[in-house]
């Protein structure tokens, strides 16, 4: 009876726990399909309302907001795809020739920039993108970035736990080389980690929102979070509108977890296969 009695505990502290955790995104949505009259009553509205069409008119009569959205999916799915690859053949490298002149060195030297803060070399940073002709464009927010140290860390523990050396003695043995190593027998090992790691780059590129204040100056490249800063200008802030373009941008976000949701949970669970 105790047991049964836990177990229904644990059950409604989880529920309430969810429940505290998801409020914030449904009244998001709620306050998306009300006027600005009903957003600022009190007691606020906590039902759907009935202006979601006028809102959605107001919302593109003032953005540009599905070419808005279309450049945060080209730039996360992008960034998201050039870190995969650089974090993992760079991973695979420090863990492959570990006997390399200054492997160790270099690869110490990687972990330590995970603790300088990003904004520490934004200026010498903004100078080499303006050298390169990049201002106001979305390479900058695609190629620097995919240097992602965590990315680099993350994968070199998962290969060292997923690679066997005796893989890599008997691939070297059949006569494949380094790099048909790394695509035919690595990669297919460490697809959890690479899910994992895909969807925390994808989620990161998503909502960054000070590189693009940066470096974006037109409002037709501008990505989904910046935009949203349109609506609010000296006659004041379209709460119903910023509510309705975040309910729809974090649509693409719940798409790309469902899609590696399973490499995601594996890759934070599990971390090896066996030899």
């Amino acid at each position: 009876m105790e047991k049964i009695a836990s177990k229904y505990i644990s059950y409604l502290f989880v529920i309430m726990l969810m429940s505290l955790f998801i409020f914030p995104l449904i009244w998001m949505f709620i306050l998306s399909t009300n006027s600005k009259t009903d957003i600022y009553s009190f007691p606020p509205p906590l039902l759907p309302g009935a202006e979601l069409l006028t809102n959605f008119e107001n919302l593109l009569a003032q953005i540009p907001f599905f070419m808005n959205l279309w450049n945060s999916v080209y730039v996360a799915t992008s960034n998201a795809l050039l870190i995969l690859f650089v974090c993992s053949f760079a991973a695979y490298g420090f863990a492959r020739f570990t006997n390399a002149p200054g492997n160790r060195a270099i690869f110490l030297l990687v972990i330590a920039s995970i603790m300088v803060p990003p904004l520490a070399g934004i200026i010498p940073w903004f100078m080499e993108m303006k050298w390169l002709g990049w201002i106001d464009t979305h390479w900058p927010l695609i190629i620097p970035t995919a240097a992602y140290p965590f990315g680099v860390f993350w994968m070199y523990q998962y290969i060292k736990q997923a690679v066997p050396d005796e893989l890599y003695e008997a691939c070297k043995i059949d006569g494949a080389s380094d790099f048909r190593i790394y695509i035919q027998m690595v990669i297919p090992l460490i697809r959890p980690g690479l899910g994992a790691l895909a969807i925390l780059s994808f989620l990161n590129s998503w909502q960054n929102f000070q590189l693009p204040l940066i470096i974006l100056n037109t409002t037709e490249k501008f990505t989904i979070p910046l935009a949203l800063t349109n609506l609010t200008t000296q006659s004041g802030t379209d709460v119903a509108g910023i509510m309705l373009g975040t309910s729809i941008s974090v649509l693409p976000i719940f798409i790309a977890f469902i899609l590696a949701s399973r490499h995601f949970i594996e890759g934070l669970t599990s971390g090896s296969v066996k030899s």
